[in-house]
């Protein structure tokens, strides 16, 4: 078994020396020869203890075949919003800092800005002063305050409406 190992570590350092160069295959030694034991020693009991091994592997493979794992995975149907949500939530994972001229939010390029330029009733490509503007009318006509009289069903109407307009005034700036 040990020269098994030998030949199997030898083989790996000459693949390390071509690809990489003789310096990293020489400060990959210590590395080798910890493999080359572990092979020598485990391949050792792999050959000695293999019935009992294999009787093992076999009593488990029927005994997961009548009960298999179903660990927590779920089927679960999936909305748009759901992706949306988990995208967002995705790209606050670093708050949208910039390095550099890099963007340290993979999934903050993707959003669709089209629907939030719907909520606030303008066309894209607006100026940041217009953009203003329609924001504040539309804060201004739903704010809850104006409504805290009002009947539930349209408080919570126009505190939808108004989380909505917020959020998309956000992600406009």
């Amino acid at each position: 078994m040990i020269s098994i190992a030998l030949v199997l570590t030898v083989a790996i350092f000459l693949i390390i020396a071509l690809l990489f160069g003789m310096n990293r295959a020489i400060a990959a030694l210590p590395a080798l020869f910890f493999i080359m034991l572990l092979i020598s020693f485990f391949g050792f009991i792999v050959v000695q203890f293999f019935p009992i091994i294999l009787i093992f592997l076999v009593i488990r493979y029927f005994m997961n075949k009548k009960n298999p794992k179903r660990g927590n995975f779920y089927y679960k149907t999936y909305t748009q919003k759901d992706f949306e949500d988990m995208f967002r939530n995705q790209g606050n994972q670093y708050g949208g800092n910039y390095q550099g001229s890099y963007q340290n939010n993979p999934f903050g390029t993707f959003e669709d800005k089209s629907k939030y330029y719907k909520i606030l009733g303008v066309q894209e490509g607006v100026t940041p002063e217009e953009l203003k503007k329609a924001y504040r009318e539309l804060a201004k006509k739903h704010h809850p305050d104006r409504y805290a009289n009002a009947e539930p069903e349209i408080r919570e109407m126009h505190e939808k409406k108004f989380k909505e307009i917020n959020e998309a005034y956000e992600k406009l700036q």
